[in-house]
């Protein structure tokens, strides 16, 4: 009960958008802090040698010009690997490495997570889409759990978030242009933002704006320009699909069907919940053009690839699916008091998870001489 009330009072008092800012930024800031703490008094490198953070601290150094025999060749890359890392947020990183690569990568991290929390409160308030969108937006910091883990590690989820909120804030805004530069600039930071593409020309056919339509070519320039310093890198314009074209299969949820076919019933059934959670979430997203077109899009998108971690695939469009979609849930006291255990579990989970994915200690010597 004293929970409820200061959930509750809380919302009375911060009546004024710029306090609700203020409170957001502090608790972005110390939702990632916090999943450092554990290891400060251990090994402090775990969370910056988490995958891929070293992929992307080689990338902020080198800039793409990568010899062949570069400090993770033991994981059998070749430099046009390096091609799969866009480059946005390595730059990001290689701005702020005057505190040094690693730090710089994680002070990126933080900066980003903190924008993109705020650039999604203002998307709630502008689309009126949920009852609180403070609660909402502090929620979103730690739900789905792979998504705390994602935003406190060198990872490129929160730089993309940002550049997807700011763009439909543009959109709604009416700024057409502006809207589809920032999607344009979510295309280098991960390749699925050239989906917005499509997502937008969805909406201009909906709303009948045929005019706007020639303005899409610039989601592709900012990924038509980087193929193009690609080829003439690496040699190869699609140097970026080497690695990845592989991940798409034919038939819809195919790795659900692998993973059952070998008889793992716990691996399938989480598979399953995931589909179904996020598949419901779009669908409740009808009353809302510009996330449900979105939400369709990219959860289509992610049947067809063939990716165990289904689970942070779909964390782009996880504010949309899972938070608004669930509002009426969320916004009610007893989600409120279950957000304690959830908060909870999720440290849990990430503390537990982000030493068994880390680059070897061997490499990380060899990347840091390099640093």
């Amino acid at each position: 009960m004293i929970l409820l009330q200061a959930r509750d009072a809380l919302f009375s008092r911060l009546g004024q958008p710029n306090a609700c800012r203020i409170l957001l930024a502090i608790v972005a800031a110390i939702s990632c802090l916090a999943v450092y703490v554990p290891f400060w008094a251990g090994d402090p490198s775990i969370p910056v040698r988490y995958w891929d953070g070293p992929n992307y601290l080689y990338v902020a150094k080198t800039l793409y010009d990568i010899p062949t025999d570069h400090p993770l060749r033991a994981y059998g890359n070749p430099p046009a690997y390096f091609a799969c890392h866009l480059p946005l947020y390595p730059a990001a990183i290689r701005l702020l490495s005057f505190v040094g690569y690693p730090a710089g990568m994680l002070a990126a991290t933080i900066l980003f997570t903190v924008l993109a929390t705020l650039a999604f409160y203002q998307l709630l308030i502008e689309s009126k889409a949920v009852a609180h969108p403070l609660w909402s937006a502090v929620i979103s910091l730690f739900l789905p759990a792979r998504w705390l883990l994602y935003h406190s590690v060198g990872a490129t989820e929160a730089p993309f978030l940002l550049l997807v909120f700011l763009s439909m804030l543009a959109y709604l805004r009416g700024h057409y242009a502006a809207a589809f530069l920032l999607a344009g600039l979510s295309g280098i930071t991960r390749i699925t933002g050239l989906f917005l593409g499509l997502v937008y020309l969805v909406m201009l056919l909906r709303e009948k704006k045929w005019s706007k339509v020639p303005l899409l070519a610039l989601v592709a320039t900012p990924v038509l320009l980087l193929f193009t310093f690609y080829h003439h890198q690496f040699g190869d314009f699609f140097a970026y699909f080497s690695e990845n074209a592989r991940l798409l299969r034919w038939r819809p949820a195919d790795v659900y069907f692998a993973i059952l076919g070998m008889g793992d019933a716990q691996s399938s059934e989480f598979h399953l919940a995931i589909y179904a959670i996020y598949g419901i979430g779009v669908l409740l997203l009808w009353r809302f053009p510009l996330f449900f077109a979105y939400s369709a899009v990219f959860y289509a998108f992610n049947l067809f690839l063939f990716h165990e971690d289904v689970s942070r695939m779909m964390i782009p469009i996880a504010p949309f699916a899972l938070i608004v979609a669930y509002d009426p849930i969320i916004r009610t006291r007893a989600f409120a008091v279950a957000a304690v255990g959830l908060v909870v579990l999720a440290y849990i989970y990430v503390w537990g998870l982000l030493p068994h994915n880390v680059v070897t200690e061997e490499s990380w010597r060899k990347l840091l001489e390099v640093l």
